[in-house]
Formats: structure tokens, sequence, C-alpha cells
């Protein structure tokens, strides 16, 4: 990135946090469900490409249903992303973290949790409140390595968005250097989460069934499992009402070895975990991030 633009974003960013640090938390979050309403409005690329993927995903709704799913998630990942601008203006408390939060499902993850004894993966998507979610895990005491992308604004990544992923005792993989990280982690018995519903390039992917079309998924977390098995959890945090969350927790999903190749149980197991995905989207479908090109159109 230009350094000219890399500074001034970075500047213009820390004096939106330093400007929400004097505002009532009702006008912030005001603000952010205004945002996401005139996003929809005005920008016609995200909306199109929105209502698109939701015509593919669900062919059997009719037009007027899939234009008001679409609404609803502009107003919620803008709600999602008033809650990561809070964290950053460090105006949500621990207690207040923990109390947003539904905790019902908690017990089961501990359960599954204590009898992995190789480690454990998380399987997640772009469904719900993700950011929030890793902060509520860590305030629990369930600390994990999260994998992401480097941001294209290396000063907001490293001053900014790294650590308040760090806040409360989280770790970062950075996707470069993922896989020898999470081995590590497992063998320390430790928990690393992946968001796996982002396309991916055909070298990393392999092909699966998402809403009864191809897409290319991310690989790495099967073949970790086939090769050190360790227990994978799906885990999600979606909304239940304004600024209330619930914790949700899938069984584990195991894996026997087949005796089919390899690389056809990669594929079979990717499938496993894509499926998990379509199901809870299907289940929150204002909840995922349908602004994403997914299908490559």
């Amino acid at each position: 990135m230009n350094p000219v633009r890399e500074k001034t974003e970075y500047a213009l960013l820390c004096g939106m946090i330093s400007l929400l640090k004097i505002l009532p938390k009702r006008l912030i979050e005001g603000f952010f469900r205004l945002f996401g309403a005139l996003f929809f409005l005005i920008s016609f690329r995200r909306r199109n490409l929105t209502i698109k993927n939701l015509e593919l995903a669900f062919p059997e709704k009719c037009r007027k249903e899939r234009r008001a799913i679409a609404w609803r998630a502009f107003l919620n990942m803008a709600e999602f992303t008033g809650d990561s601008f809070l964290l950053m203006a460090n105006k949500l408390s621990r207690d207040e973290i923990l109390s947003m939060v539904d905790a019902s499902q908690l017990g089961k993850y501990i359960a599954l949790r204590n009898a992995a004894d190789k480690g454990a993966l998380h399987i997640t998507g772009h469904l719900g409140n993700w950011e929030l979610m890793a902060q509520y895990g860590a305030l629990q005491g369930l600390e994990s390595h999260i994998v992401v992308r480097q941001g294209s604004n290396r000063l907001i990544d490293d001053r900014i968005v790294t650590p308040l992923r760090l806040r409360h005792g989280n770790k970062v993989f950075y996707k470069e250097n993922a896989m020898l990280n999470t081995v590590k982690a497992l063998k320390r018995g430790e928990a690393v989460a992946f968001l796996i519903d982002q396309k991916i390039g055909p070298t990393e992917g392999v092909p699966v069934q998402f809403f009864g079309r191809e897409v290319l998924a991310v690989a790495s977390c099967a073949v970790l499992q086939i090769r050190f098995h360790p227990l994978v959890i799906p885990v999600f945090l979606v909304k239940t009402v304004r600024r209330r969350y619930k914790l949700i927790i899938g069984d584990a999903i195991n894996w026997q070895d087949d005796g089919s190749p390899k690389e056809e149980q990669i594929q079979k197991l990717t499938q496993q975990y894509q499926r998990v995905i379509e199901e809870t989207i299907r289940q929150y479908p204002d909840q995922w991030f349908w602004m994403h090109n997914r299908w490559r159109l």
C-alpha cells in the first residue's frame, strides 16, 4: 500500500476511535444502523451481489423474501461492525461482553475440550458476530489461536486490529505460516480457530457443494484432522435480539479412515465442514456475509 494512503487511513481511523470514546453508546449504535441502511441503498454493486447470492442460495424464496433478508443482513453487519468499534474504543467492559451472550451451550464446549487430548480446531464462518465471539471465548478462559489474513494496511493491522484480537489472551496466526504454527499448537493441546467459508484459490481448496453449487473450500482443516486427530468443533455466535447473542456449539465432527485415497477423504471431510456452515446459515440467513463473492460471479 502507498505509504501516504496507509498513514492517512490510519490517522482517520484513530480519529474516529477517539471520537467514539466520548460519544454515548446508544448514539454510536444508532449511527452504525443508519450506516447499514444507507450502504444498502447507495451501494449498487454490493447490494446486487448480495441479492444475486441469495437467488443462488434460496431459489425457492420469492424476490420480496430475498430482498428482506438482504436488508436485514446489511443492518446486522453494520451492527456487528459497530460492536467491533465499541471494543476498539474500550466502551465494552468485560462484564458487558459476558452479559451480552447466552452461554447455555458453554458447558457443552468445555466438556468437548476436556475430552480432547490432541488439541482442537474451531471451524466457523462469517456468520453472526465472529469478532465478538473470539473476545467472549478468551474472557471465559478459553483462549485460542485465530487464523487471519494480514491486512492491507499494516499500520491499522499492527496497531489497532491485532492488539484488539490479542486483548484478552487470544493469539493470532497469519495465513502465511498458519499450518506450521497450528501443528505446533495442536501438539501442545491448544485450540486454533479457522473461518472456512471464504472463496479460495485452486492451490489451497477442494471442490465441494455449498447451497447446491460447486465452490472451492479450504482443505487445511481436513488435512490437519486426518494427520493429527484434533477435535473439530463448529462454533458460532449469532444474534438473538439487538446486542444480545447466543453461543452455538455444534457436535464434534468425527473422521474414520474409510480406506479411500487420502485426497478423496480430505474432500469428503471438507464437505462435512461446509455442510455444517450451510445448515447454520440456513437457520440465520440474515446474519451471513452475503456481500462476499463466494460463488465467483
